[in-house]
């Protein structure tokens, strides 16, 4: 997972619309006293209640539990931790980020009502077809309506937070040109299909079967087939299916790759290499990549203390 909640938060936003998630030195506290058996941590003073973070654990466990199925918060990443545990250590690090960001916005006398939750609320049952479909979705993790409510508010945080930076960043045209200009690889956008099976025999057979790329477009359009499809939007040359393929070229074919315990054959079938897209693309990089240094900022003049 990591691949860490940071990014399934991401990736995974039918529940969540927007997650600003950023590693940061913390001032950890070892022991719990009586006056700090409550809470979590705190920044500059304001604490963060264990039954908040209780509240908001619970709601993730049952999330991703839906989501990829019971057994994977006891899955282990690389590094040997399992899903849960660094769901708890990044849920940790993003109720911090939230309180410096609530700091901030205080000390620039923006504040906080529901209509940020509410615009964000509406637009997920847009998302989700409606409101239904997502009182649906709500409780068939076992939570109600308050849970989305909270977790909206945090997001409503995040957002106004951001759109804060924006107001006081004022981003130049030319400092987004350099910026592209020193990345090559900002140059070019790639879009793939990836055949994805569950048995690497059966992707074998299927690898023997392919010998060019029309061959390969023919396995994407049968109606009966014992593989999976995934169809990329497009993305530059560090995605991670692009890295673990080996493949740079459109119509290029990959040998048959593992990928979280799948089996896959991919070939990129389009670039964009239109400059005005390439260059918008670059700006909503550099207006992140920027914002994350302020965040790590304010994060480093704050007094941070971790109690778990």
């Amino acid at each position: 997972m990591k691949q860490t909640i940071k990014n399934l938060k991401t990736k995974t936003s039918k529940i969540l619309l927007t997650a600003f998630l950023l590693f940061a030195t913390l001032t950890s506290c070892n022991s719990k006293d009586r006056t700090t058996s409550n809470i979590i941590a705190s920044v500059d003073g304001k604490t963060i209640s264990s039954d908040l973070y209780s509240k908001e654990l619970r709601f993730y466990q049952a999330y991703y539990s839906k989501v990829y199925g019971e057994s994977y918060l006891e899955n282990k990443s690389k590094n040997g931790k399992t899903n849960d545990q660094i769901l708890r250590d990044e849920l940790v690090d993003s109720m911090i980020k939230d309180q410096v960001m609530k700091k901030d916005l205080e000390s620039n006398n923006i504040k906080l009502d529901d209509n940020g939750s509410n615009s964000l609320k509406n637009n997920l049952s847009d998302k989700l077809n409606g409101e239904d479909s997502l009182k649906a979705n709500i409780l068939a993790l076992g939570f109600n309506e308050n849970s989305i409510n909270d977790i909206l508010y945090n997001d409503s945080i995040r957002k106004a937070h951001f759109d804060l930076y924006l107001k006081k960043n004022k981003v130049q045209d030319k400092d987004v040109v350099d910026f592209y200009n020193k990345d090559k690889n900002l140059h070019r956008l790639y879009k793939y299909n990836v055949l994805v099976f569950d048995d690497e025999n059966v992707a074998k057979n299927i690898k023997d079967k392919i010998t060019d790329a029309k061959s390969f477009k023919s396995f994407l359009n049968k109606n009966a087939r014992n593989y999976s499809i995934i169809n990329s939007d497009f993305v530059y040359i560090n995605d991670q299916l692009l890295l673990e393929s080996k493949v740079k070229e459109k119509d290029e074919i990959s040998n048959i790759f593992e990928h979280k315990g799948k089996y896959c054959i991919l070939m990129i079938n389009s670039y964009n290499e239109n400059e005005n897209d390439l260059l918008l693309k670059a700006k909503d990089i550099y207006i992140k990549n920027s914002y994350y240094d302020y965040l790590n900022r304010l994060i480093k003049e704050s007094k941070i203390k971790v109690f778990v």
